[in-house]
């Protein structure tokens, strides 16, 4: 019983014990049932032997050999004269392996994949080729799960921009239910069909799952989720900030030409070009020129922009870009990467204009507001800042005098990241940036207030103030804005439940990556049937966990409207025309 399981009618003859236990195993049964008709049988006909492979026992391979009878069948209109008996509490019929090894083979084919899978059952004492394990693994059957209620809906790429499949999840759950091969609108709706126990769907801003949930789920709630709104809106304010910044950089490029000719811009100073950079700048130019050239030749020999970018080893979407741009596409010089001192350098400017020069100094103020970065690095900008300085001194320019202005240093995503983040969360000297951002134009203060208003919906899911804000948009005559409020009114339903409801896609996301970590250790023997059954697959403390967290609904924090689990009359009168 210690190395084998203790099994009615079966006994133990002999152990052999070397590299691997060798158990030689007897039947004691006086009859047996025929596997076809059922009849009991105790006629005997001869005797059979089977050799099994089992789990390891104290790290050695267990080998069994077990001694089985073969049976008449009594009944004469049985097709089956003569069977073998069978241990079903064992093993299968003509299998080779135990039923506990065939489901630790199984197993981790489910967890690490084929070969992975293979390697460790190997150093285990596990036999099993990767073969075997991918067998095990398409025999297999999910477990059957409840009706889902709350469903969320995501593609993910079988192929980038070629191949999308569809990821099914429950929200309630958190766990994956279903994988579609594509994200049509007849797969989609086809599989709502198949559950009409759904009551709510989140999704993204795709018309195509919009259509799919409104053909094969009608009663369904549409949700649409807050992460893809906010992120649509800072694309909106990130055109609106890169204007005014534009705007601003123009206006003092003009402003140096009026005073001084021959002065540079701050914006061409932060970052000057070194003849290292301009040689690597003509040599992109000139490989990009001989790759267009090539191109054009291909193209007159009748060639597809596919079979272009094939021959060519670039990707189909940059040969059509370059072909319709009808010219040889400019190499410009290469922006900057992000530093350590960026956010400090409005700081080091109000510091240098004060009249602060010596470097140790400035080191240790920005070391206590948490640089973390080189010495060098700040000595270097304050050269760039110095030189700027002194050829404005040396042509005798009135901008000598005048100080830098720090938004000149500043991105678009920088700004911003700005507008998106909570006030308490920035630092003191984000702060100062954001306060100096919203004081250059009115324009950007009115974006500044949208999105603080559109935020607080999201975090606080006050859905019943949309329509104050959509009517706020509207008299500010703010034209970035337009595209976004645009989507919401054509959405106005799914966006008021998202910004209403707890369930959003957030759950998904993270089965995404899951899903595409599984996916690429695959490599090529990822395809639909066997990745869906790995990603389906959750082990049993997996689905304990997610139920006990099912239970501690506390997880899907009410906002302060809906602590009473009550929500305002026209908010529940919105979505109950979706239903």
């Amino acid at each position: 019983m210690i190395i084998f399981p203790d099994l009615p009618h079966v006994e133990v003859e002999g152990v052999e014990i070397a590299e691997e236990i060798t158990l030689t195993l007897r039947t004691t049964s006086p009859t047996a049932p025929c596997p076809s008709c059922g009849t009991v049988s105790s006629r005997i006909q001869s005797l059979y032997s089977r050799a099994l492979r089992d789990l390891p026992s104290v790290g050695r391979p267990l080998r069994l050999i077990l001694h089985v009878r073969r049976f008449f069948c009594k009944k004469n209109t049985c097709a089956q004269k003569i069977f073998v008996e069978r241990l079903p509490e064992l093993c299968h019929p003509h299998a080779q392996r135990t039923k506990r090894l065939q489901k630790a083979l199984c197993e981790l084919g489910l967890k690490i994949g084929g070969q992975a899978g293979a390697d460790v059952g190997s150093e285990l004492g596990i036999s099993g080729s990767r073969d075997t394990i991918l067998r095990l693994v398409r025999q297999s059957h999910p477990s059957a799960q409840s009706a889902p209620h709350v469903i969320g809906l995501d593609d993910w790429a079988r192929r980038r921009r070629l191949r999308y499949g569809t990821l099914i999840c429950d929200l309630e759950l958190g766990l994956p239910i279903d994988l579609l091969p594509d994200r049509s609108v007849k797969t989609v709706s086809t599989w709502l069909l198949k559950h009409p126990s759904i009551k709510v769907v989140s999704r993204d801003g795709s018309s195509e799952y919009a259509s799919a949930i409104q053909k094969g789920a009608p009663q369904a709630v549409q949700v649409s989720d807050r992460w893809h709104l906010v992120k649509n809106l800072a694309a909106c304010v990130s055109v609106q900030l890169t204007q005014s910044l534009t705007q601003l950089r123009r206006a003092e490029q003009t402003e140096a030409k009026t005073l001084d000719g021959q002065q540079p811009s701050p914006e061409r100073q932060s970052h000057p070009r070194t003849r290292a950079e301009k040689r690597a700048q003509h040599a992109r130019q000139a490989e990009r020129t001989t790759r267009y050239e090539q191109m054009m030749a291909l193209q007159q020999q009748g060639m597809k922009s596919i079979e272009i970018a094939a021959h060519m080893g670039m990707a189909p979407r940059t040969v059509r870009e370059w072909l319709d741009r009808g010219d040889i596409p400019y190499s410009g010089s290469r922006k900057p990467r992000t530093r350590l001192i960026d956010p400090y350098k409005t700081y080091l400017l109000e510091r240098w204009q004060q009249g602060c020069r010596q470097g140790v100094q400035l080191e240790r103020e920005l070391r206590a507001k948490g640089y973390k970065g080189s010495p060098r690095a700040i000595y270097r900008y304050l050269e760039t800042v110095d030189a700027l300085s002194f050829s404005a001194r040396k042509s005798g320019s009135q901008l000598a005098t005048k100080p830098l202005n720090p938004l000149l240093t500043l991105s678009a995503p920088q700004a911003t990241w700005l507008f998106f983040r909570k006030h308490e969360d920035l630092k003191e000297e984000e702060r100062e940036t954001l306060q100096q951002l919203r004081q250059m134009s009115p324009h950007l203060e009115t974006a500044y207030q949208l999105v603080e208003m559109f935020l607080h919906m999201v975090r606080e899911r006050t859905g019943e103030q949309l329509d104050a804000w959509l009517a706020a948009v509207k008299a500010s005559h703010l034209e970035a804005f337009e595209s976004f409020v645009t989507g919401v009114q054509q959405d106005k339903d799914a966006v008021l439940a998202g910004l209403t409801l707890p369930w959003s896609n957030g759950p998904l996301e993270g089965n995404v990556n899951r899903l595409k970590l599984i996916k690429r250790s695959m490599y090529g023997r990822a395809e639909i049937d066997l990745l869906k059954l790995r990603v389906l697959h959750h082990s049993k403390k997996s689905q304990e966990r997610k139920r006990k967290q099912k239970q501690q609904v506390a997880h899907l924090k009410k906002p302060k409207s809906m602590k009473n689990g009550v929500i305002s009359q026209h908010t529940t009168t919105a979505i109950s025309k979706v239903a």
